[in-house]
């Protein structure tokens, strides 16, 4: 079973999805470029690009015997997660399931958040995130 958490300052805060996503998808592009030679093209290779990842699920605002988090209930988690947001501070998006070797777990920005409400009150949204390579800038 696929378990979602995000999180901030070091687990300071923890938040598990209610509900996770049913498949979820990390693409992690490579930053090649492609250039005319003399007689053909070249493809030149890069460093890699910044990995993302997209969620839908829902917040739910009644119990369900399925939820893996009972902490809130719907606008709550629209509201932490947009408080989060507004910080401007990297995200912990952490992603496991015990049936695959695949897992996530890397700093993220949630580009895009996208809550809609449901004809029953629930509310769907999408999350688009990604990948905030932390920086070491101590001085050696």
């Amino acid at each position: 079973m696929i378990k979602v958490f995000l999180s901030i300052n070091n687990n300071a805060e923890v938040m598990q999805l209610p509900v996770p996503p049913s498949e979820y998808y990390v693409p992690s592009p490579w930053n090649n470029q492609k250039t005319d030679g003399l007689q053909r093209t070249l493809n030149i290779i890069g460093l890699p690009g910044l990995r993302t990842v997209e969620i839908k699920s829902f917040f739910p605002i009644r119990d369900y015997p399925f939820l893996q988090n009972r902490s809130m209930w719907g606008q709550e988690y629209v509201d932490k997660i947009d408080a989060w947001r507004k910080l401007r501070i990297p995200i912990r998006l952490v992603i496991s399931d015990p049936k695959v070797s695949m897992s996530v777990n890397m700093p993220v920005s949630i580009d895009e958040f996208i809550p809609g409400v449901e004809q029953d009150g629930d509310i769907r949204f999408t999350m688009q995130m990604t990948e905030f390579p932390l920086v070491d800038t101590a001085r050696r």
